[in-house]
């Protein structure tokens, strides 16, 4: 349910320095975050920052602050939307993220319009990837929202560790390059648009011998097919595992569905929660609490 959380989470503005299309779907925002460090990378990458926008009109969001240990708007009215977005690149005071243009949607809409020295809210971070120090081999997994984080893990890998890369990108034209030794799999489709080949395509990967790590990040039934798969039939533990469930299909239908379980669901994951003794175990956990009630 939550992640990592391992930068320091404070509450800052980031300006934006430059705006380019990088392709049909992926547009990249470099920021300069206002104060010199105010707020740090946690070094993991696939760590995420919390994004707050503007409301119409607005040059920049209103300020948050910590209250009993809580970030949080406290002035009546003044509470903005926000997304969580990956780090593609984190230099400094320049933090670069790749935006995913997939329709109206309030981040992406920005994004299409952003222009140096307009401002958002952000504040971090979390992250998921902690392959433990014995890993042999590797398998990541991602479609469109999770290729910036995918292609970050490859660029800080060492050259030598063995990895199989597959994306999955709605265009041939948002294949990216990468500075990584790995080649990727890249495959066109999924993305809420057409069919999903990612889960056929990491099943039928054939694991190597000695102690593997899986990362997935994308669509959350995806995820959901490769946690049963590499649990059940390979009994790869938890801390093995990594699949964030950026997004889900029918999101509106899962929600509609959610809410009138959501306070028995939470109940019985904090139960199995507290007898987790990784992040990843309670991750999976949930997974399990929601494939239980039909989620």
């Amino acid at each position: 349910m939550s992640g990592l959380s391992t930068g320091e989470n404070v509450y800052v503005l980031a300006r934006v320095v430059g705006s380019i299309r990088l392709s049909p779907s992926f547009i990249r925002v470099e920021f300069c975050v206002e104060g010199p460090g105010a707020l740090s990378s946690s070094g993991l990458p696939d760590e995420v920052v919390h994004l707050y926008f503007p409301a119409d009109g607005e040059e920049s969001p209103p300020l948050m602050t910590m209250k009993d240990g809580v970030l949080a708007h406290h002035e009546p009215g003044s509470e903005r939307e926000s997304r969580n977005y990956t780090v593609r690149r984190w230099d400094g005071d320049r933090i670069t993220i790749d935006f995913v243009d997939h329709g109206d949607g309030l981040a992406a809409s920005w994004a299409r319009n952003a222009t140096p020295g307009q401002t958002l809210g952000m504040w971090g971070t979390r992250a998921w990837y902690s392959p433990p120090t014995d890993t042999d081999w590797m398998l990541l997994v991602a479609d469109l929202p999770g290729v910036p984080a995918l292609l970050r893990i490859l660029e800080e890998l060492p050259p030598e560790m063995p990895v199989h890369a597959i994306a999955e990108v709605s265009h041939a034209d948002d294949v990216l390059a990468h500075s990584g030794a790995a080649s990727i799999d890249w495959r066109i489709g999924g993305n809420g648009h057409r069919a999903s080949q990612l889960a056929d395509a990491a099943l039928a990967y054939e694991i190597p011998a000695g102690n593997g790590y899986i990362w997935f990040a994308g669509e959350a039934s995806i995820g959901r097919a490769l946690r049963k798969h590499f649990r059940n039939e390979h009994g790869m533990p938890a801390n093995r595992l990594a699949l964030i469930g950026y997004w889900r299909d029918d999101r509106d239908g899962w929600v509609r569905r959610y809410m009138p379980q959501s306070e028995a669901l939470i109940a019985d994951y904090q139960r199995v929660a507290a007898n987790a003794h990784t992040e990843a175990e309670a991750e999976i956990y949930w997974d399990e609490i929601l494939e239980r009630a039909g989620l």
